[in-house]
């Protein structure tokens, strides 16, 4: 293998900056703004169409374009604050070790990285920015300059397993080609080949791109793609990623690019069971023209006609096992049966189960929508959903609340395992209950209620106008600068939203919004879990109706787990409503509270479950992962 062979492979992965747009790998996410720890420029991707792995053989419809109404999204950054660097650290600094790190110490090739990410003279190589090469300088000089990837000058296997490891990335729902696992794997192979010819430099540059490639790949596994408080509104979801040097340090410990990366991906179930679904959604899409079920009445058991045949062709194109009494005839293959039998109820009880529906077996309006919705909006679905997993932390090992504000249930989960879990009622669309993490300080039985700023300018303010009575009946008081004042003598007429200078307070009872109890986690959101006297719409298939905060419908019961070992039983609870005394309840063990929001996750049997996705974020994250392929394709045809 030639010298000249060799430099021009490695200087056609440099001047590509190792990435391209998602049309190589079909049901792979790419964006030339992924969350990047070198802070990688996408103006430098290019188009590559390379063939998937046959370790992952999945092959996708690309995405159609999204509509034109979707609100834009705020562009993503590319690296996490903390992926070189400790969150409270400041900009990375040079360390005074490798300044004053004798030359005759390190080896050619250590020298040669070290001249390369600490040039004197301002020059960098092709394809990496300053600032990528600042993390690198960093990362490297706190090892001495000791390459990862090469051992005296001679490719090391694990170079090898990044190469196979980046090829799995569409099983994560990730485009490898981000990574440039293409150009790359071409370099490895002419160095596998022949690494004699290859000069220092070319082996320092080599060794600096698969570095970047492995921090890439590695904080998406860790954090996801996209920063999802710039992608997203009343998102404050911050993931932490591990830094460069702590991530080459356990490489190197672990000695396997496989097992790592394995450790840095999550381990909920749900992520499991999403990456095993993708794969049968892809296999679904190549392979099946699905049947959609016409517009009409409700399909109630026993009912026949053309709309029952189109029933039983979706379900079983869905995966839904039918009885023998499903089809006509002897066999199967003489076709499907005309009549909604037994068999096919329980089948859609089961599809309603599995999309949060009431389970009565009547194909009614929204069962319809959920089984004509597109198996290429599914897959999407669960894209933008192994996303939003890896924006969590690691699953804790202790007792934690998680509230899946699209699936409007609240769990007391300790590890994987389900302790507890409840419906709940959550914020209006125009409301959203925001998604944050925090953790659980009391309780308070028979609380009172500070009525917002917000619900007493916009509903309460307006009635007042009409009847400066009204809120007598429900127990809600007028304060002034702290003091009560009759609201009879205000003249509400003349007061608007902005000279609006009172306060509302409802005492407690069985009149007060907030119910019997309510739990606190204090934030600046102003969001906490409480009781409601609003029962009835715990009732309800979609529960999107309170102001943001998280209505409980059994709050002693989900009490009594919460605040067991902290002392506090249900009786005691009970008693203490019954005096109907404001009492506080603290919170002795450090209890997490998450609020997230999942559209496609895994039900506590392991089967796969869709939520409808009531505040509109799927599409708005599965745009910002898409968004810059036109830009990218534009840029390519301009380079030809």
């Amino acid at each position: 293998m030639s010298h000249k062979r060799i430099c021009a492979t490695i200087l056609a992965l440099n001047l590509l900056g190792m990435s391209s747009p998602i049309h190589a790998t079909g049901n792979a996410i790419s964006n030339g703004e992924l969350k990047d720890p070198l802070d990688f420029d996408e103006t430098t991707l290019v188009n590559s169409n390379e063939a998937i792995s046959p370790e992952v053989p999945l092959q996708i419809k690309a995405t159609p374009a999204l509509p034109s109404e979707i609100e834009q999204v705020a562009p993503l950054e590319h690296s996490p604050e903390n992926l070189l660097q400790d969150a409270d650290a400041g900009e990375p600094e040079q360390t005074e070790t490798s300044e004053k790190q004798s030359e005759t110490e390190l080896s050619q090739l250590e020298q040669t990285i070290r001249d390369m990410v600490l040039s004197a003279d301002g020059t960098r190589p092709e394809g990496f920015t300053t600032e990528q090469l600042e993390a690198l300088a960093e990362a490297y000089a706190l090892r001495d300059f000791r390459p990862v990837w090469f051992e005296d000058q001679s490719l090391l296997p694990l170079a090898t397993q990044l190469i196979r490891e980046l090829r799995k990335a569409p099983a994560h729902g990730l485009d490898p080609q981000v990574y440039g696992v293409r150009q790359l794997a071409s370099v490895v192979d002419v160095m596998e080949i022949s690494n004699a010819s290859a000069t220092l430099e070319e082996i320092a540059l080599v060794e600096l791109q698969l570095s970047r490639a492995f921090a890439v790949y590695g904080a998406q596994l860790a954090g996801g793609a996209v920063k999802p408080a710039k992608v997203l509104k009343n998102v404050y979801i911050f993931p932490e990623v591990p830094s460069l040097n702590e991530m080459l340090t356990r490489l190197e410990e672990a000695q396997s690019v496989t097992s790592y990366f394995a450790d840095l991906e999550p381990k909920s179930p749900s992520y499991s069971l999403l990456k095993k679904e993708l794969i049968r959604y892809d296999q679904v899409l190549g392979s099946s023209n699905l049947v959609q079920i016409s517009e009409g009445p409700s399909i109630r058991p026993g009912e026949s006609g053309d709309r029952v045949l189109q029933l039983a062709m979706r379900l079983k194109a869905e995966g839904y096992v039918l009885n023998s009494s499903d089809y006509h005839g002897e066999a199967e293959e003489t076709g499907l049966n005309q009549t909604y039998t037994n068999g096919m109820v329980e089948a859609v009880k089961r599809f309603q189960n599995r999309h949060g529906l009431t389970m009565d077996g009547i194909v009614g309006k929204k069962t319809r929508a959920a089984l004509n919705a597109s198996l290429e909006d599914r897959r999407n679905q669960i894209l933008v959903n192994l996303e939003r997993m890896r924006w969590d932390d690691p699953v804790p090992e202790g007792r934690y609340v998680k509230v899946n504000v699209a699936e409007q249930m609240v769990r007391i989960m300790e590890g994987t395992q389900v302790l507890y879990e409840t419906r709940s009622v959550v914020g209006k669309p125009r409301h959203a209950t925001p998604l944050f993490s925090d953790k659980f300080e009391y309780a308070e039985i028979n609380p009172t209620w500070g009525v917002p700023w917000s619900i007493a300018t916009n509903e309460y303010l307006p009635k007042l106008r009409k009847n400066a009575s009204v809120l007598s009946s429900s127990g809600i008081s007028v304060y002034r600068r702290g003091k009560r004042i009759d609201p009879t003598a205000v003249d509400w007429n003349a007061i608007s939203k902005r000279s609006f200078n009172f306060q509302l307070r409802q005492k407690a009872g069985r009149r007060n919004a907030l119910g019997a109890v309510k739990f606190m986690f204090p934030n600046k959101h102003n969001i906490y879990l409480h009781d409601t006297p609003s029962k009835r719409l715990f009732n309800k298939d979609q529960r999107a109706f309170s102001h943001g905060c998280i209505r409980v419908q059994d709050p002693f019961t989900f009490g009594e787990v919460l605040l067991a070992p902290s002392g506090h039983s249900r009786p005691k609870m009970e008693r203490l409503r019954a005096r109907g005394k404001t009492v506080r309840l603290n919170v002795k063990e450090n209890i997490p509270v998450h609020l997230r929001y999942y559209t496609a996750f895994a039900g506590t049997d392991g089967e796969l479950q869709f939520r409808e996705d009531i505040y509109k974020q799927d599409r708005a994250i599965l745009e910002a992962l898409l968004d810059k392929q036109g830009t990218v394709q534009l840029k390519l045809a301009s380079s030809n």
